[in-house]
């Protein structure tokens, strides 16, 4: 029996895009696969120089992805937001009564790392209370299909409504909206939050003004 051979960390890049994580598969695979990807080696000007053409070409291109790869840098802005979100989702979590929960809104100009900073607290949240729970939703009902998702991440429409929230809300758990009216869908929600045990909930507005 013979060993498999490695997998190049651009394996899993080049073989298509993740799913987007606005859906349940797509959130599950973010939160394994978020801090997966190994970056390019420093190689020297002759170990560069030393390679074959081919694995010139590799290793080039994997010096790209790892640039365009790179972890956000821990700014102390980044640091306070990152501190006041984690407190907020875990505080919520351990709530017993069923009062309003307190919320947090993060803002700000495009490209500052607001989505991949409060991403990356609520998945560790999420990786952290899954082994806290056994996998286990313990309010799933017996007998039914019911996904235990403590996060949920929607990506709202560009020009958001209560009900297009609504509905894209719905579609992170591939629920059918289709003709529901608005009193409906806000119920289906409210129905939908509480049977898959969500303990946060991300609304990533975009503004395009």
């Amino acid at each position: 029996m013979t060993d498999a051979a490695p997998t190049h960390p651009l394996a899993g890049i080049l073989g298509g895009k993740p799913p987007r994580r606005d859906t349940y598969e797509g959130w599950q695979y973010y939160c394994r696969s978020r801090r997966s990807f190994v970056p390019a080696p420093r190689l020297s000007l002759d170990q560069w120089q030393a390679m074959s053409d081919r694995d010139k070409a590799l290793h080039n291109l994997h010096r790209t992805a790892t640039h365009v790869n790179m972890p956000l840098q821990e700014t102390p802005m980044a640091k306070r937001v990152a501190s006041l979100v984690d407190r907020r989702i875990r505080g919520n979590a351990m709530r017993l009564t069923s009062a309003t929960w307190p919320g947090v809104m993060v803002f700000g100009l495009g490209y500052q790392g607001k989505t991949e900073t409060v991403c990356d607290i609520a998945a560790e949240f999420e990786v952290t209370f899954r082994e806290a729970g056994d996998q286990i939703n313990p309010y799933a009902m017996p007998g039914t299909r019911a996904l235990h998702a403590p996060v949920v991440y929607v990506q709202t429409p560009v020009t958001a409504t209560p009900k297009s929230t609504c509905q894209a809300i719905l579609d992170f758990f591939g629920a059918h909206t289709k003709g529901l009216t608005l009193p409906q869908l806000v119920q289906q929600v409210a129905a939908s939050l509480d049977g898959h045990g969500v303990r946060a909930l991300i609304l990533d507005f975009t503004d395009r003004r």
